[in-house]
């Protein structure tokens, strides 16, 4: 979840990895959105250390909240050289007002192949919590970076020794005089090293190219300068772009006001920016970047004082309406209201084939409305033999540092679940039921687990399941890449990961729920595995601040204003017939003397004489039946109902069912009733079970 710029080490560039973090997102990317610091781990080819999960820099827009500005027609006095001997200096970080971390940065003298050079050191502490629906999840890490560089920033060596859980993952950059050498290891694993072509060194970050400027007097207020980094993911030199705006008044670390130069930070492949705040020593007092996130320079007490609840991601929203056969619906209208933030800006959707951005209205003040159209992506026009093989999807089938394709664990998986099958949909279809079937919904310890990994702890959330089955793909010669965003999961909208494969065309597929085609439920961020794809800007933009209002959907050749209930909740009791669109439930023939009542979003009452049976639906998350099985215990008996497969339990004078149908569960209590009531009840629920769902004629 990482794009590979390089620019962690210091306050800004890190806080553009935390900015991520915390923006996607994600059951998922982030991202899914993943949590706070789960895009720490080196993902793929950018070393962590000058990455950002997601997204490639930070974003924030005002002023930074500075309590005085000052424009000055002459340079402040700076301190001339860089102090000699040991600086350490601390900071804390803030996510939206609650401390999320800590870190200490220790500058010395040093020398790097008979070049003088500085010694940095920066220490990273993080934890936090992740909330999925009232399921919450405690991730810590640390994460340690040490590197050799100029006086004015040049970076010549750089390594990253990232910590969660008892995993250990490093990643290392060396200038050879042409470019950088890197490689990338995760403990116990194999190596991955390439070698990244430049004609110059690169700058480490912001913080020590603008403070040599300033220690040499050169630093002036309207002047823009161009930042060169690494972009390891990409596998080229980036440019960021730096204004001095202003001269302000900021308080430092021991609540002391003064003076500093305010920079503009924008990286222009992203769309993001980000505001600093730079003292007359050359170092950053405060920075405020994309989400609401704030790096602050406090005393060491200050920083390593943690809080005693960690820093609370929530992911998930609810639906509006609640939308329990948004499984297989083909175009989705949904009105995503933004609240008004002063430190966010507006984010830019992507036009993709999951969803497209069609108007937006409302300002900064009021807040947003953008108007998304999603759409169902899939296709069974074209189909393609596997291995693909063309030079055309090299990338989206290469190994990287997570998703190990050409380890012979992997191997061995994918070949025992494809068989022989060489239709590319027929086996990633086999590959995502393989997935959704054998990995525990449940976060493993670690931030961002490898395929391997997953592999042994056969556990994951949607990260871990998109990620498994991107990496499967590849080893089966299916071309596959990760996505992020949101998606519908019936009561609720929530960060999600899942994948765009190609089977003779690019159609999108969830291993987590086990589809190969998507309905239009997804809102798309981007793709974690493209250098030039940024779905964490939008995840900062929008967390803790978005509401989805679904207008319309169509399936088939059914429409439905969702605004209007009485076009979704039909009632004609004189032809006994009742339908409960959003969930998919229907009765008809109706005997006149019961009675049918519906509420909520997906809940059917029927009465008889001498019976009640209570009906609701919900999306299938890519249960099977012996996972229903699991969930009602050992006296559960499989049957059938109205031609449903499903199972049942009696107990207290009432049976229990749960059934497959459409993409749904349809969960169904019957209180008292003969058989002969047992066999209306299932000739008048017959239509909630067929093929065709309901429709109002």
């Amino acid at each position: 979840m990482s794009n590979g710029l390089l620019s962690l080490r210091r306050p800004a560039a890190w806080l553009l990895l935390l900015a991520i973090a915390f923006g996607v997102g994600g059951c998922g990317d982030d991202p899914a959105p993943k949590p706070p610091g789960k895009a720490t781990l080196p993902d793929e080819p950018g070393p962590a250390v000058a990455t950002v999960p997601e997204t490639d820099a930070p974003s924030v827009a005002g002023s930074g909240g500075a309590a005085e500005t000052e424009v000055l027609d002459t340079p402040p006095k700076v301190v001339p050289t860089t102090p000699k001997g040991h600086t350490e200096r601390w900071y804390e970080v803030e996510s939206r007002g609650q401390k999320a971390g800590y870190f200490q940065v220790v500058w010395s003298p040093s020398t790097w192949e008979g070049k003088q050079t500085l010694h940095d050191t920066t220490t990273r502490v993080t934890r936090r919590m992740r909330d999925m629906m009232g399921h919450k999840d405690v991730f810590e890490s640390t994460l340690t970076i040490d590197l050799e560089r100029s006086e004015d920033g040049t970076l010549w060596s750089q390594r990253l020794r990232v910590e969660e859980a008892g995993r250990v993952t490093i990643e290392e950059l060396t200038w050879n005089g042409a470019g950088y050498d890197h490689v990338a290891r995760i403990q116990g694993e194999k190596d991955r090293t390439k070698t990244i072509a430049a004609e110059t060194p690169v700058m480490t970050d912001s913080e020590s190219f603008l403070g040599y400027l300033l220690r040499q007097g050169k630093l002036e207020i309207g002047q823009t300068y161009d930042l060169p980094q690494l972009d390891v993911r990409a596998e080229k030199v980036k440019h960021t772009k730096l204004e001095v705006v202003a001269r302000e008044y900021i308080d430092d670390e021991n609540g002391k006001s003064i003076l500093c130069f305010k920079i503009h930070e924008v990286n222009p492949e992203a769309k993001s920016e980000s505001f600093m705040w730079l003292d007359d020593q050359g170092a950053f007092v405060l920075i405020k970047a994309e989400g609401s996130q704030v790096i602050r320079r406090v005393t060491a007490q200050a920083a390593r004082r943690m809080p005693a609840r960690p820093v609370t991601m929530r992911i998930t929203t609810p639906s509006r309406p609640s939308l329990e056969r948004i499984m297989s619906a083909d175009r989705h209208l949904v009105d995503v209201h933004l609240r008004a933030d002063p430190d966010r800006k507006l984010p830019e959707f992507p036009d993709s084939p999951w969803s497209k951005p069609l108007k937006v209205t409302g300002g900064d003040k009021a807040g947003w409305v953008i108007e998304v159209e999603c759409k169902k992506y899939d296709s069974e026009e074209k189909t393609a033999t596997i291995p693909v093989t063309d030079e055309a999807f090299a990338k989206d089938l290469e190994p990287t540092v997570l998703m190990q394709s050409e380890d012979p664990r992997v191997q061995r998986i994918a070949k025992q679940v494809v068989g022989d099958e060489t239709d590319a949909r027929k086996a990633a279809y086999k590959l995502a039921r393989y997935v959704t079937e054998n990995l525990r919904k449940q976060s493993p310890p670690v931030g961002q687990a490898s395929a391997v990994q997953i592999l042994e702890m056969r556990c994951g959330d949607c990260s871990e399941h998109c990620l498994l089955f991107t990496t499967l793909c590849r080893a089966a010669g299916i071309p596959a890449r990760r996505c992020s965003g949101y998606v519908n999961i019936g009561s609720n909208w929530g960060a999600h990961a899942w994948c765009e494969i190609w089977t003779g065309q690019w159609i999108g597929a969830d291993p987590t729920t086990g589809e190969v085609g998507c309905g239009a439920r997804y809102l798309f961020f981007g793709y974690s595995d493209r250098p030039n794809s940024y779905p964490g800007v939008v995840s900062a933009r929008i967390q803790d601040r978005i509401r989805f209002v679904s207008r319309r959907i169509e399936e088939g050749k059914a429409s439905y204003d969702l605004t209007n209930d009485d076009d979704w909740r039909r009632y004609d009791p004189e032809n006994g017939r009742y339908v409960h669109v959003l969930a998919g439930l229907e009765a008809r023939e109706v005997p006149s003397s019961w009675r049918v009542q519906f509420s909520g979003s997906g809940f059917m009452r029927i009465r008889g004489d001498d019976f009640e049976a209570q009906v609701s639906a919900y999306a299938d998350q890519g249960q099977t039946l012996e996972m229903l099985k699991r969930r009602f215990g050992p006296r559960a008996v499989e049957t059938t109902f109205a031609g449903a497969e499903g199972i049942v339990q009696s107990r207290g004078g009432a049976r229990f069912y749960l059934l497959h149908s459409r993409r749904r569960i349809v969960q169904m209590q019957v209180r008292s009733g003969d058989a002969d009531a047992l066999a209306m009840l299932e000739k008048v629920l017959r239509p909630t079970f067929a093929e065709t769902p309901p429709a109002w004629d």
